[in-house]
C-alpha cells in the first residue's frame, strides 16, 4: 500500500509538473526515470484517471503509455454521464483499451457499449432487471467479447419476498442465461480449436432462472472455468432422460447447500450440483441452510460420491451446531478451514480436531458485525478449547487465530505439536505496540543465526516478547508471522 501511494505520488506531481512544463513550451524533463516508456506504464496502473489524462497531454509518446490507464475501467455508476458523451469515433478508437465493465443497469449503457473495436473486456458485471432489449444487447456485447472474456457477473435484482418459488413467477427471471450466456459459447468447433470461449475463469450469476440441461451445457462451453459463484439461481426443467454434464474442470465454489442440493423447488429428485465438479477442491459455504429432506449423511454420500477431492471449506456464517454436525459427519479427511468467529464454538473446535490426522491449515475469521478487539466472554472461555487445534494437528502448516487475543500463559509453547508450522498470524494480550512487535521478531531473526535457539535478552526487558519470541523459535520452518500488525517474512532456520 505505501508502495503504491508513493509511485501515485510520483506520478501525480511528475505528470502535472511536465504538463505545466509543456504548456510554457519546455520539452518533458530529462534525465527522469520517466522517460523510459516501461517505467511510465508501470506508473500508469497506479494513477487515478484525472492524473492520467494529465499525464497524457504531456507527449505523444505519454500519450500512449497514459490511455491505456484512461480507457481500462468503465463504472457505469461513476462514469455514465461522461462516457455517454463519448463520441462514436472515439469509441471505435479506443475501445480496444477497455478491459472492465461495471455495474450495467440499462439498455442506454449497453448501447453505448455497441461498437465493434469494444471486443477485449475482460470483466463484464450487469444488474438490474432484464427486459428482452437489455437481454439482446447483453447477448451481443458477450458475443463480441468472447476470445477475452475472463470473468462474468449477472445479477438480477431479487423478486419480493425473496424466494424461489417466487422467482419462478416472474418471466423475467428466464430471460438471461439460456440465451445470452449459452449463445455466447456456442462456438463452431473451429472457433472452440482457436482457443474462443476458453478464456472464462470465473462466473458470478444471481437471481437468474435457467433449465438444468441448458446449466450443463454451459459448464460443458467453460472448459478453463475455474470459479463459480451462484446465488439463487432457480434450476428448472430437471428430465432424468436428459443426459447431464459431469465433466467441468471447476475448482472453487461459492454458494449454499440449498443452492446445491435444492436448486429446483418443483423437482426434489433432480441430483445436487455437484455430480457436474469432480475436480472440485474448495467450496465457500455461503449458508447453511437447506431443505429438512437433506441430511448429513445425503450430503455425506454425495460429496463422496461426486467430489472426492473436496478438502477445503470455508464457512463464513452459520449455526455452530450445524457446522458442528457437518464437520463430523459430512466432510471426511478435511485439510483446510476457515471459519468465522460467528460459527465457532466448542463443539466446532472438537468437530475440526476430528480431523487432526489431516487438516493443515485453520483459519478463523471475524464476522462482519464483529468489532475488532473485542471479545465476548463466550469466546474468551472458547479460546481455551481453541488451544486444542495446535496441541493435537500434528500436521497443521497455517494457523490463523486472528479475532482472539491470546494469553502467554495459556497458550504453553511446548505444548503445540505443529512443529512444521509456516505461517502463524495471533494477537498476543501485552504484545500490542508496533515498535515492540518488530523489536520482538527482530530478535527471532538473529537467534535463528545462532547457535543456540534461546532469545539473548528480553526484548526492552519486555517478559512477554522474550516468552512469544520463544514461541516462535521453536517452529523452525516458520516463514510468516503476524502478531497483530502486518505479515512479517522470517529467513529459514540457521539452527539443525
Amino acid at each position: 500500500m505505501e508502495t503504491r501511494k508513493r509511485t501515485h505520488a510520483i506520478g501525480h506531481n511528475f505528470g502535472k509538473f511536465c504538463y505545466v512544463r509543456k504548456q510554457q513550451g519546455h520539452e518533458p524533463t530529462t534525465g527522469s526515470p520517466l522517460e523510459l516508456a516501461h517505467i511510465r506504464t508501470r506508473v500508469a496502473t497506479f494513477l487515478d484517471r484525472n492524473d492520467a489524462l494529465s499525464c497524457m497531454r504531456v507527449s505523444r509518446d505519454w500519450f500512449h503509455d497514459f490511455a491505456p490507464s484512461v480507457w481500462h475501467t468503465i463504472d457505469f455508476s461513476k462514469d455514465a454521464n461522461a462516457f455517454a458523451a463519448v463520441a462514436p469515433d472515439i469509441l471505435d478508437k479506443y475501445g480496444d483499451l477497455i478491459s472492465q465493465v461495471l455495474n450495467i443497469t440499462t439498455e442506454a449503457q449497453l448501447e453505448s457499449l455497441q461498437s465493434t473495436n469494444v471486443d477485449s473486456l475482460r470483466l463484464l458485471q450487469a444488474q438490474g432487471n432484464i427486459s428482452c432489449l437489455y437481454h439482446q444487447l447483453l447477448s451481443d456485447v458477450i458475443r463480441r467479447n468472447t476470445g477475452s472474456l475472463q470473468s462474468i457477473a449477472i445479477h438480477i435484482r431479487p423478486p419480493c419476498p425473496d424466494i424461489l418459488t417466487e422467482q419462478w413467477k416472474h418471466d423475467y427471471y428466464f430471460l438471461n442465461a439460456t440465451d445470452a450466456i449459452s449463445s455466447f459459447y456456442s462456438l463452431s468447433k473451429r472457433e472452440a480449436s482457436a482457443g474462443q470461449g476458453r478464456t472464462l475463469l470465473t462466473l458470478d450469476l444471481s437471481y437468474i432462472s435457467i433449465s438444468r440441461e441448458s446449466f450443463s451445457s454451459l459448464l460443458q462451453r467453460c472448459p478453463s472455468l475455474e470459479e463459480l459463484k451462484l446465488h439463487q439461481v432457480l434450476l428448472c426443467q430437471h428430465k432424468p432422460f436428459l443426459r447431464l454434464f459431469i465433466g467441468s474442470k471447476l475448482r472453487y465454489l461459492v454458494t449454499s447447500f440449498g443452492q446445491v442440493w435444492n436448486a429446483d423447488p418443483n423437482d426434489t429428485s433432480a441430483p445436487c450440483l455437484l455430480a457436474h465438479f469432480p475436480l472440485l477442491k474448495e467450496w465457500s459455504v455461503t449458508s447453511m441452510d437447506r431443505s429438512e429432506d437433506i441430511t448429513s449423511t445425503v450430503m455425506s454420500q454425495d460429496i463422496t460420491q461426486f467430489c472426492p477431492l473436496l478438502k477445503n471449506i470455508r464457512f463464513d456464517q452459520g449455526d455452530p451446531a450445524t457446522a458442528t454436525d457437518l464437520l463430523s459427519s459430512t466432510f471426511h479427511g478435511l485439510e483446510s478451514c476457515t471459519i468465522s468467529i460467528q460459527v465457532l464454538a466448542a463443539s466446532t473446535i472438537l468437530g475440526l480436531v476430528s480431523h487432526q490426522d489431516s487438516l493443515t491449515s485453520v483459519s478463523v475469521t471475524s464476522a462482519p458485525t464483529t468489532v475488532d478487539g473485542a471479545i465476548s466472554a463466550r469466546n474468551t472461555v472458547m479460546k481455551e478449547w481453541l488451544y486444542m487445534i495446535p496441541r493435537m494437528c500434528r500436521r497443521l502448516k497455517v494457523l490463523d487465530l486472528g479475532p482472539f487475543v491470546c494469553d502467554m500463559d495459556q497458550v504453553g509453547n511446548r505444548k503445540w505439536v505443529c512443529d512444521g508450522l509456516q505461517e502463524l498470524r495471533v494477537r498476543i494480550n501485552g504484545l500490542n505496540a508496533p515498535d515492540n512487535i518488530e523489536g520482538c521478531l527482530q530478535q527471532v531473526y538473529a537467534s535463528r543465526w545462532t547457535e543456540s535457539p534461546v532469545l539473548a535478552q528480553p526484548v526492552d526487558n519486555d517478559a512477554i516478547s522474550a516468552r512469544v519470541g520463544q514461541l516462535l523459535l521453536h517452529f523452525k520452518q516458520l516463514r510468516t508471522v503476524c502478531l497483530g500488525t502486518k505479515d512479517y517474512y522470517l529467513p529459514p532456520s540457521n539452527i539443525q
